[in-house]
């Protein structure tokens, strides 16, 4: 059973040929893909973004310059999109600076309309797992500053107040339900009043 792409998936074409764009644009929508915008330049495509809200961005300039890096790298930390961009660009340098701002896929040359469906399939895919693996090590990192306060709030506690660690964790337990607080919220609290006597 073939699988056609949804036709939820909306494009944002930014292309400086009008005719490359056209064809581009006939074979997306052709492929089951919404464009919801064509632009000739990256000049002002954080408000396009902001306007169209689309699924992926495909860019394909002639000479991407730094402002589009820098856009990018707006959209990749407020608004995150999966963005694939075709560029003649060699230099190593911009590569790694385009996959820091956010850049997905990076293809050498110019959009060819035959790979332009598996490219956006791959790029989604990639993006998807990226994001997953960003939240996963957020999720990581805050548990572990949790643990932390919470670690170095008891240790307060059975300095100061002589308590076993189980009459600490109590201790703190107690003040997050009688205070309505996370343990985390109750022992920043006990390490800021409780810091200053150390």
């Amino acid at each position: 059973m073939a699988i056609s792409s949804s036709p939820s998936v909306r494009v944002m074409l930014v292309d400086d040929l009008p005719e490359r764009a056209a064809t581009v644009e006939n074979h997306l929508v052709a492929a089951g893909y919404e464009v919801v915008s064509r632009l000739p330049t990256a000049s002002g495509l954080l408000f396009q973004i902001e306007q169209h809200r689309p699924d992926i961005i495909l860019i394909d300039l002639q000479s991407p310059g730094r402002d589009v890096l820098e856009s990018l790298s707006v959209i990749n930390a407020h608004n995150p999109t999966p963005v694939v961009m075709f560029s003649e660009e060699e230099d190593p340098g911009f590569i790694e600076d385009a996959v820091d701002a956010g850049v997905s896929a990076y293809l050498m040359g110019s959009v060819d309309t035959k790979r332009v469906k598996p490219v956006i399939d791959v790029a989604i895919a990639q993006f998807k797992s990226f994001q997953s693996l960003r939240k996963a090590l957020d999720t990581t990192r805050d548990r572990l500053e949790s643990l932390s306060i919470i670690d170095k709030a008891k240790t307060l506690l059975i300095n100061q107040h002589k308590f076993t660690e189980e009459e600490a964790h109590q201790q703190l337990r107690s003040l997050s339900m009688d205070t309505n607080q996370t343990m985390q919220q109750a022992a920043q609290s006990v390490v800021t009043i409780l810091g200053k006597n150390n």
